[in-house]
């Protein structure tokens, strides 16, 4: 059963290369810390990954127009620097974004130039970000309460209930995704709060019936919806990306996020 859970998330270990010639690594803290992974998964209570430095292999990636067409093109890069073989759509959000901030100073250099449009006056200014500056959002995870599953348990105000909750990887959010998308083609009225509630809830009070959680959920007050959602939010590790800039024009403070796009990885157009 073991070695069934570990295939779920992991490869094969890839074949090395017969030439014999190395790409320098570098190692990137996750901001999980590893704790949101279940036991079986390879990044399990890891702090920090090993990846390698982008070469033109990675280029090609970044290039290729079927995989920017079908959006898939940073979950192939990741895939490509991983010295650790493991599963893409089983990472977190914000273990990803680390792993996509690290290759793309280390490519490129910390400088990152955009284009921002102040939101009070709409001036169109350019802004660099050093990223270099930028860091891992720091989250009490002593004071959560972990499971050997990734898990996490709350409990909330009103109904008094022991819940527990997972945080969502890529390959559930494209679910969620799926599943508004048939929604709407069907002319299903959309269920964005609940149909993410049933993805986050791993059991009630013990209980992981598909059917129990989705009952719970339909009848769940707005006050402990809320207090799920604002749980799930503070335990939810990242990147913190936020930037401020003051408008040229108008003096504006603005603040937004570092737009991970093409851009990102083609400083130079």
């Amino acid at each position: 059963m073991r070695k069934n859970n570990q295939e779920r998330f992991s490869f094969p270990d890839a074949p090395s290369t017969q030439m014999g010639y190395s790409v320098p690594t570098d190692f990137v803290e996750l901001p999980s810390k590893g704790k949101f992974y279940p036991e079986e998964h390879p990044f399990y209570n890891k702090e920090e990954v090993e990846v390698k430095f982008m070469t033109t292999k990675e280029e090609d990636i970044l290039m290729s127009p079927s995989y920017n067409k079908k959006g898939i093109v940073f979950d192939r890069l990741i895939d490509s620097i991983l010295v650790d073989r493991v599963k893409v759509d089983s990472l977190l959000l914000g273990d990803k974004n680390a792993i996509l901030l690290n290759a793309r100073k280390n490519a490129y250099g910390s400088e990152y130039e955009v284009s921002l449009v102040c939101k009070q006056c709409y001036y169109e200014q350019k802004l660099v970000i050093d990223l270099d500056e930028v860091g891992i959002k720091s989250k009490a995870l002593e004071d959560i309460e972990f499971t050997e599953k990734g898990t996490f348990v709350i409990r909330t105000p009103r109904t008094k209930k022991t819940v527990e909750l997972k945080l969502l990887t890529a390959k559930d959010e494209e679910e969620i995704i799926e599943k508004i998308e048939q929604k709407t083609k069907h002319n299903l009225p959309e269920a964005v709060v609940t149909d993410r509630l049933r993805q986050i809830i791993v059991s009630v009070e013990g209980s992981t019936d598909i059917l129990v959680i989705s009952e719970f959920v339909s009848s769940l007050p707005i006050f402990d919806s809320k207090y799920i959602q604002k749980k799930y939010v503070q335990a939810t590790p990242d990147v913190d990306f936020v930037y401020e800039n003051t408008c040229e024009e108008c003096g504006h403070i603005n603040k937004g996020g570092v737009p991970i796009n093409e851009g990102f990885f083609w400083p130079d157009g």
